[in-house]
């Protein structure tokens, strides 16, 4: 018999006992929507954690220090470093950082030095790395060829003190008031890197000084030509800090070296390493290590949550897979009954010459074609099932405005505000093609069983 014959004489069955068939499809098609919708749920899952995570930070980005170790065998975190660094495989860029210690030094604006700012970090990186770095503008411009011209960090004028005014209302709380406004705007203002001076009481007529009458020796002017903003995974220097040339703050460096007689800096406070994918991050982070550097990256909490994920992605995979199973002894439940009640056909064929092969190709192109239909219904299914969840997964976030946490993994979708079930295209294939299989696989004993009869016996049947 040909192909067509057979799926002619297979629908052909399947239609005479329709009342049987549905049925047997309904397990398939429960079990088949409940493996793509549990499975859809945990990717869900993994993209929402996934998507928390480049929230905090880079994740093919790995942060890398210096050395603790100080001896003489200790590697410096220099330009020498760098080039070994650029040269990894699988490396893209990679981007030197170093940072500033004031130490004695104060940052002083405004007229006769009125407003002082207290600690601050102060970071150079090359000009060409502005921009590769991550840097968002929020007005202003990045550094051009003038000397000394930097970048300031979103909340940088809130860090200075009004020297003018008493204690305790000489700072402006920017935490507290989210509309409050600095003493000076930062874009354009001159800032100088000053060193103080007291005055003495024998300057002064024996007395103390009065309040705001320090003196400050400026060692340097900057301006500030844009402000950032603020971005914890580049750096703390976004938020209220100061970011400059290198070559201007190595010329800085050395001008307070010669004011205060410290030690030259020898290497890069911290280098960000950026990597081609995700994958390229742990291979990369331990030859980095094995350098002898300290590194950082958002491997270390994404590589348990996605175990976790995984973890609960099997799991609901499995409870999804067990309706197949059961699903899958209905439909061999089905076939034995239908051999049952067609052994006197069974044999009819046998008798006009039929080939055995072509007995168990019917049979299994029936559970195959029963595997087909609930497989198909039940993807369209999943489908509705999973706009719906999304749907009012959105409505009830964005409703409500409540903290999500409490909720757990759905939760943690929902505050994301990523979709909390997603079927891509591959799961939708494979729950299709594991349906016909789990079809087949059910049907292969009863078409054995019918091969196997005796085409005499089942002539007197």
């Amino acid at each position: 018999m040909s192909f067509l014959d057979i799926m002619r004489m297979c629908l052909r069955n399947l239609y005479r006992r329709k009342g049987r068939t549905m049925l047997t499809v309904s397990g398939v098609i429960i079990g088949c929507c409940a493996i793509v919708v549990m499975v859809s749920l945990g990717i869900g899952m993994r993209e929402a954690q996934n998507e928390m995570l480049a929230q905090m930070g880079n994740l093919t980005r790995i942060t890398v220090s210096p050395s603790p170790v100080n001896n003489a065998q200790k590697t410096l975190l220099d330009k020498k470093a760098v080039k070994e660094i650029q040269a990894l495989p699988n490396v893209t860029t990679v981007i030197a950082k170093r940072s500033l210690d004031l130490g004695e030094f104060v940052l002083t604006t405004g007229e006769k030095n009125r407003f002082v700012g207290g600690s601050t970090t102060i970071i150079g990186i090359s000009e060409t790395d502005f921009e590769k770095i991550g840097y968002r503008l929020l007005e202003g411009k990045f550094p051009d060829k003038r000397p000394f011209e930097v970048l300031s960090g979103k909340n940088f004028a809130f860090e200075f003190t009004d020297s003018k005014r008493p204690e305790g209302k000489n700072m402006v709380d920017y935490w507290m008031d989210e509309n409050a406004k600095p003493f000076f705007k930062a874009l354009g203002a001159e800032v100088s890197i000053s060193q103080k001076k007291e005055k003495k009481p024998s300057d002064n007529g024996g007395q103390q000084p009065a309040a705001g009458t320090a003196e400050y020796k400026e060692i340097q002017k900057l301006t500030v030509a844009g402000r950032i903003n603020e971005d914890y995974d580049i750096g703390e220097e976004t938020m209220s800090g100061l970011v400059m040339r290198m070559k201007d703050l190595e010329k800085l460096q050395k001008q307070l070296q010669r004011a205060d007689g410290r030690k030259k800096q020898k290497e890069y406070s911290q280098i960000l390493v950026s990597v081609k994918d995700m994958k390229d991050v742990v291979q990369t982070e331990e030859i980095i290590k094995m350098m002898g550097f300290q590194t950082f990256s958002m491997e270390s909490i994404r590589k348990p949550m996605e175990k976790d994920a995984q973890q609960k992605q099997l799991m609901l995979g499995g409870l999804g897979a067990i309706s197949l199973i059961v699903a899958a002894i209905g439909i061999a439940n089905t076939m034995i009954m239908s051999i049952a009640e067609r052994t006197r056909e069974i044999g009819i064929m046998k008798a006009l010459g039929c080939f055995l092969g072509d007995i168990r190709k019917e049979f299994l192109m029936e559970a195959a074609t029963i595997g087909f239909m609930g497989g198909t219904v039940g993807i369209a299914l999943s489908y509705g099932a999973s706009w719906a969840m999304n749907y009012f997964s959105a409505a009830a976030g964005g409703g409500t405005g409540e903290d999500t946490f409490g909720m757990g993994a759905m939760g943690m979708v929902a505050s994301t505000g990523t979709t909390i079930s997603i079927i891509p295209v591959w799961l939708a294939v494979f729950a299709l093609v594991f349906s016909i299989f789990i079809g087949v696989a059910a049907g292969y004993y009863p078409a054995n069983k019918a091969v196997k009869i005796s085409a005499l016996e089942a002539m007197k049947a």
